[in-house]
């Protein structure tokens, strides 16, 4: 087998885990799409939810309904909190993943250069040997031209 050929065995391993870090960076990226939509979601019925409370507030409301309303704000709260916390996390793989993909490219990209390199060798050396066999029959036929002759 052909350096070249073995070369392009081994970039074919490389380009694969390129493609899959490029897969885990798409899939992170919208899954972060979708944590802040959500986040945002959630501000959205915390503000909707706070003007209704200020709404029943207005015709009059009692204390326990009003804890009641408050104890809610602060879990629509603490979930946007955590949903923030979680796009944060997300964001560090995303940057974990960036890092791995740029070492793969790299990588791939070396591997290109190495089997293109191979190549050129492999078609100077097989130049060569076609002139050398060129030249073996030019050779030959002069040599016959010339026996010829000398009968």
């Amino acid at each position: 087998m052909k350096r070249s050929q073995r070369l392009k065995n081994i970039m074919a391993m490389a380009e694969k885990k390129e493609q899959d870090a490029a897969n885990a960076l798409g899939y992170l990226n919208t899954k972060i799409s979708n944590e802040e939509l959500k986040r945002k979601q959630l501000l959205e019925y915390e503000l909707e939810y706070h003007e209704k409370i200020i709404e029943t507030g207005r015709s009059g409301i009692n204390g326990a309904t009003l804890r009641t309303y408050f104890g809610f704000m602060d879990k629509l709260s603490d979930a946007a909190n955590q949903q923030v916390g979680h796009i944060a996390e997300l964001e560090q793989q995303v940057d974990q993943v960036q890092q791995y993909w740029f070492k793969t490219r790299g990588k791939l990209k070396a591997f290109e250069s190495l089997v293109e390199k191979a190549e050129h060798q492999e078609a100077l050396a097989a130049d060569k040997q076609e002139q050398k066999i060129l030249d073996e029959f030019a050779a030959q036929a002069y040599l016959r031209r010339n026996s010829s002759s000398d009968y």
